[in-house]
């Protein structure tokens, strides 16, 4: 028990300078504030034109990193496809619409219209 009452004074001796370092007539007010830290001295840039050099010549370089990188795509998707393609397609030449199949797309649209066109005669007539 006396422990905890020497710990309790203790802590509490601990924050008694804050409390007294504040304004009496204002409790809820601000703590004052701590002294100002000292301020680094500042380093003096680097010239313009160094600067101006540099970002040039990152510029080039990654442009032309760019350009590599294109060059390789571009070369990477035609052997691609040249290898996908087959040998029957690269020297066979493409059939007429008739023979593909569009024949079976061009007969059915050629049915749907002539259907249509009687159901136009018939209303005309039922008039």
């Amino acid at each position: 028990m006396r422990r905890v009452v020497l710990l309790t004074l203790a802590t509490l001796a601990l924050a008694a300078p804050a409390a007294l370092a504040q304004d009496p007539s204002d409790p809820f007010g601000p703590l004052p504030q701590p002294a100002p830290a000292e301020t680094p001295t500042a380093t003096p840039p680097p010239s313009v034109e160094a600067q101006e050099d540099t970002d040039r010549t990152l510029l080039y370089a990654i442009a032309a990193g760019l350009l590599v990188l294109f060059v390789i795509i571009a070369r990477v998707i035609t052997r691609d496809a040249r290898e996908t393609l087959h040998e029957q397609g690269r020297d066979a030449a493409p059939k007429p619409r008739d023979q593909g199949p569009h024949r079976h797309a061009r007969e059915s649209k050629a049915k749907a219209r002539a259907r249509t066109k009687a159901q136009r005669r018939a209303r005309r007539q039922n008039r």
